[in-house]
């Protein structure tokens, strides 16, 4: 099919949604940031389908060096943490009394938005309780800024660690981490952080006195709500 520019309106949305950042390796320089398209079909401009990159890390997702999976749990990621791509419904409350000037209404009347979201996981896994989500994402994340540490970001290939993950785990090819059942959380959380401990520059913090190189998933928590 035939690619065509992905409308400005959405696009904006995009750089919104990463904050002007590139979501992979923190690139500012938006204006040359490229729309991908996750399934691979660049006629299809569902919101939920396209994430702003910079080109660099958009041709590392075309050769493979970041595979689909870890592009959707990025993509998953970024929609957790934003209050603009959620389902809403409104109700309307009428007040008799006076309002003052600090609340803005038309003629006594306010709209309160209510917020839900649906999740795209089964109840049960790990991805329909979003702070666990965040919680792995955020320790897939540590894990990869450690090993850069190693073999520098040119030397990454983002596809390996998810991919070990799937495979301890026994999550089928088209699922991701995020369908790991929930009561396997801490089993999960406990391995990746088995994995940070492991790098080189964990031993390098831990040699300066250091004792951890993450949050807990309680101080995460805290850190973020």
């Amino acid at each position: 099919m035939k690619r065509k520019s992905v409308p400005n309106k959405t696009r904006a949305l995009l750089q919104k949604e990463v904050g002007s950042r590139c979501p992979f390796c923190g690139n500012g320089d938006v204006d040359h940031f490229h729309p991908h398209h996750i399934d691979g079909d660049p006629g299809n401009d569902d919101f939920l389908n396209l994430i702003l990159l910079c080109p660099l890390c958009h041709s590392k997702i075309t050769k493979g060096d970041i595979s689909e999976d870890i592009v959707r749990l990025t993509k998953n990621r970024l929609q957790n943490k934003t209050e603009e791509f959620v389902s809403m419904s409104a109700k309307v409350i009428n007040f008799h009394s006076k309002i003052q000037n600090a609340v803005v209404g038309d003629h006594n009347k306010v709209t309160i938005i209510k917020q839900t979201k649906k999740s795209k996981y089964p109840e049960g896994c790990i991805g329909f309780d979003i702070a666990r989500a965040n919680y792995i994402g955020y320790l897939i994340d540590r894990y990869h800024k450690y090993k850069e540490y190693e073999v520098g970001k040119e030397g990454m290939n983002y596809a390996i660690f998810p991919s070990d993950l799937k495979s301890k785990f026994r999550i089928g090819r088209t699922r991701t981490i995020y369908h790991v059942p929930i009561s396997r959380f801490e089993e999960l959380a406990l391995y990746i952080q088995y994995r940070i401990n492991g790098t080189v520059l964990a031993k390098v913090n831990k040699g300066k006195g250091r004792n951890r190189n993450y949050e807990l998933f309680e101080e995460y928590v805290t850190e973020n709500t």
